[in-house]
């Protein structure tokens, strides 16, 4: 008897299991990315997956007075970033992706040691998606970002 109610539990047990099905990325998806600066008609444009800056750029009508000098074309951008097209100004911005030590220790409040952590964390993480993620570096927080963050750029 205890044999054929165990039978039965197990013919249940396994009746009401499901097959877990493979994880669907949907890599089709589109991505919101929001432009603004230099441009003619700031907002947020729809991309496919992963574009780089110049396909972004390649969407919009950039002003004469826009300075690419400092922004790499390739960088790949991700779902809800936001890329400011800096204007070309008297003093030009600081690439946080290109800069030399010495570059970054012009900047207010920014010293040797601070500046090569800079050049280890993009080194080790990779180009820095936005100026923001300038906090992920050990010895820059919220304050010393404002210092000095109108003078940088991708």
């Amino acid at each position: 008897m205890n044999r054929i109610l165990f039978v039965i539990f197990l013919v249940a047990l396994t009746s009401s299991c499901t097959i877990p099905q493979p994880f669907d990325f949907q890599m089709d998806r589109a991505f919101l990315i929001t432009i603004n600066g230099a441009i003619e008609h700031p907002g947020t444009l729809t991309m496919d997956p992963y574009p780089t800056i110049g396909d972004v750029l390649s969407r919009v009508n950039v002003l004469p007075e826009a300075d690419l000098s400092s922004i790499n074309l390739s960088t790949i951008l991700h779902h809800k970033d936001v890329l400011n097209i800096p204007y070309k100004t008297s003093m030009p911005c600081i690439s946080i992706n290109m800069a030399s030590i010495d570059e970054l220790i012009s900047l207010n409040g920014i010293g040797e040691k601070t500046a090569q952590s800079i050049i280890d964390y993009r080194t080790s993480v990779g180009l820095f998606q936005k100026i923001d993620d300038l906090l992920n570096v050990k010895g820059i927080g919220i304050k010393t970002l404002a210092k000095f963050k109108e003078r940088l750029c991708l």
